[in-house]
């Protein structure tokens, strides 16, 4: 989207009762159109300007961490999900495009893994936390210089706070709990 960058979220999702993390780690580098909250977002209608036009290469690499007890099966759905978030955001999904994801659980080998039925507020928290993380990653961050004087812009304007029709919201890195309630 023209801004690439790398960024991490959280959420405390409840599953079955319990309370896990879901941590995700995005380096994103990806083309598309940037949406926040559904609505199509510019440099111009964010009163700035400069980026170039982003092009529809590019790759945006994600992991997830969570501490729910997970199987291989599972952690692959989760995963999954992960790479949809991307679309929340704008991501275009070209022919240029390499968006992969992986997810790994720090539960005990010995802990039961949950039941399939009950992994929908995971899954939602790693959407919300994708998400979260791609809009930090082109709207929070500061421009930075790398390898051989390379730069990496960030993108205009400020906080999304401040994206048109965003009402005040928490600063970020905020943790949100999703459960089966909030879900509704």
């Amino acid at each position: 989207m023209g801004a690439p960058a790398g960024i991490t979220a959280s959420r405390v999702p409840d599953l079955a009762g319990r309370r896990f993390t879901a941590g995700v780690l995005v380096q994103a580098n990806f083309g598309g159109t940037l949406r926040i909250l559904g609505r199509t977002v510019t440099a111009s209608s964010m009163g700035a300007g400069g980026l170039a036009p982003a092009s529809d290469a590019g790759s945006c690499m994600i992991v997830v961490a969570t501490d729910a007890p997970l199987d291989a099966r599972q952690l692959t759905r989760v995963a999954r999900r992960a790479v949809f978030a991307l679309a929340r955001t704008g991501a275009s999904y070209s022919h240029g495009s390499g968006d992969h994801a992986i997810a790994f659980g720090t539960a005990s080998a010995s802990a039961a893994p949950g039941a399939d039925a009950d992994l929908g507020p995971l899954f939602e928290a790693v959407l919300d936390g994708v998400e979260k993380a791609v809009l930090n990653s082109l709207i929070a961050t500061t421009t930075t210089t790398g390898f051989r004087r390379t730069h990496g812009a960030r993108a205009p304007g400020g906080p999304a706070a401040r994206a048109p029709g965003r009402p005040s919201a928490p600063p970020f890195g905020y943790h949100r709990v999703v459960t089966r309630r909030s879900l509704l």
